[in-house]
């Protein structure tokens, strides 16, 4: 692994650490690039908010620790040149009405693959591959 990936790696953990785990939003600038895109298909969860500025991020993962509480991790599976590929788990309790669905209290643990491209040290690009249907299983008791 060169030092360039190692250094990502550590804004990555940072990121999940301090904006998706300790809701720091206002650090949200230090690590997003400001061309982001986010290319996940999220229709599924049926969010309010899902905006491509950091305006929208901010307030969709508002939504998001709303009504799931979620926990992040994230482990590096392979470098592809500047893209990183992960492999996420999200613990997450169904607390409010998300996948159009009304709140069960329950808590389950999601897996999923995706993959983050960098530019200039920050987040420029990722895309998660996720199957809502895991998740809907529990929520509905399959």
């Amino acid at each position: 692994m060169t030092q360039v990936q190692e250094e990502l790696e550590a804004v990555l953990q940072r990121y999940v650490d301090e904006v998706l785990n300790g809701h720091k939003d206002e650090l949200l600038e230090e690590f997003i690039h400001p061309e982001f895109r986010h290319f996940t298909d999220e229709t599924a969860l049926a969010l309010e908010n899902d905006g491509t500025d950091l305006e929208g991020i901010k307030a969709g993962l508002i939504e998001v620790r709303e009504k799931l509480a979620p926990h992040y991790s994230a482990q590096v599976v392979r470098w592809e040149d500047d893209i990183v590929h992960l492999a996420w788990k999200t613990t997450v309790t169904h607390q409010g009405y998300i996948f159009d669905r009304e709140p069960t209290g329950k808590t389950f643990t999601l897996t999923y693959t995706g993959k983050t491209q960098f530019k200039d040290g920050k987040i420029y690009r990722a895309q998660n591959y996720w199957d809502p249907q895991q998740a809907l299983s529990v929520i509905d008791g399959d």
